[in-house]
């Protein structure tokens, strides 16, 4: 019986190996292909660099302005992602502390909004931005990310709220805390790891979209990480020795972030999956 067991972990171990190379091998491919030069890309795309070429990555820095990129991708991002969490935050709350028809028929509503592809609401999209000088704008991204979030955002943070014990608002209340600070002070803490959860989600998300960008930051000075490194790419020529180092600058931020929060990620969805 225990050689049994044995056999059976040696077996799951293998299996596992075996998933996570393939899941990695692709972004191996594209690092050892950043060091090397366009020629050995070309004509030796799946073999070792026999030649590192480190300048690769000075050059896609240089030649995307990837100072600058960066910044507009953070600043994007990062604002974007605290109104979602904060106003998905909000309504969920609002909706689940509120039952009327009012806010069930809100809650419906919402939930049939996230099958609605960015596709069809794209061009009434861009002539709302366009009358209000939001195109060409961080402002019109920002905007429009936070939008399109908070629709799942708060899809996922009222099964939350409802696991969160109504007594302790009750006792807060009893304790002179007025509505402002039980929310913040009591509520939300408790909301943690689903909030961590949704970050994630949405920071893969509005880090890695292009859809959004080309729409309405399509100029050189918004340009976001992704739209910059598809500028690379034409019908005549296509620039892998500056590409590929830009798009292993553009996951590291992110494969950091994930592999530090791994664990609270994990737990977070695990905890959102069984609340409500």
């Amino acid at each position: 019986m225990k050689k049994r067991r044995q056999s059976l972990q040696a077996v799951k171990f293998i299996v596992a190996l075996a998933a996570a190379l393939l899941f990695f091998a692709p972004f191996a491919l594209v690092i050892f292909n950043s060091v090397k030069p366009l020629d050995q890309i070309m004509t030796d795309l799946l073999g070792l660099p026999r030649t590192v070429q480190l300048s690769n990555y000075l050059n896609a820095w240089q030649e995307l302005n990837m100072g600058r990129v960066m910044l507009n991708t953070i600043l994007v991002t990062g604002i974007s992602l605290a109104l979602i969490l904060t106003l998905s935050c909000m309504v969920a709350y609002w909706t689940v502390r509120h039952p009327t028809k009012y806010s069930r028929l809100f809650e419906k509503l919402l939930v049939c909004s996230l099958l609605i592809p960015f596709a069809a609401v794209m061009l009434s999209l861009v002539k709302t931005m366009s009358i209000l000088h939001l195109t060409d704008s961080l402002w019109g991204g920002i905007i429009t990310y936070s939008g399109m979030g908070i629709a799942f955002g708060t899809f996922m943070m009222i099964g939350a709220v409802k696991s969160v014990p109504l007594e302790l608002e009750e006792s807060a209340k009893l304790d002179g805390a007025n509505v402002y600070q039980t929310f913040f002070l009591i509520v939300v803490p408790l909301l943690r790891p689903t909030l961590l959860s949704l970050f994630v989600l949405d920071l893969f998300w509005v880090w890695n979209d292009y859809i959004v960008a080309l729409t309405l930051l399509n100029t050189s000075d918004f340009m976001t990480l992704q739209l910059a490194i598809n500028k690379l790419f034409g019908l005549y020529s296509n620039q892998w020795d500056v590409a590929l180092p830009a798009i292993v600058i553009s996951i590291l931020p992110i494969l950091v972030i994930n592999v530090v929060m791994q664990k609270k990620i994990v737990a977070g969805v695990a905890a959102g999956a069984v609340k409500g």
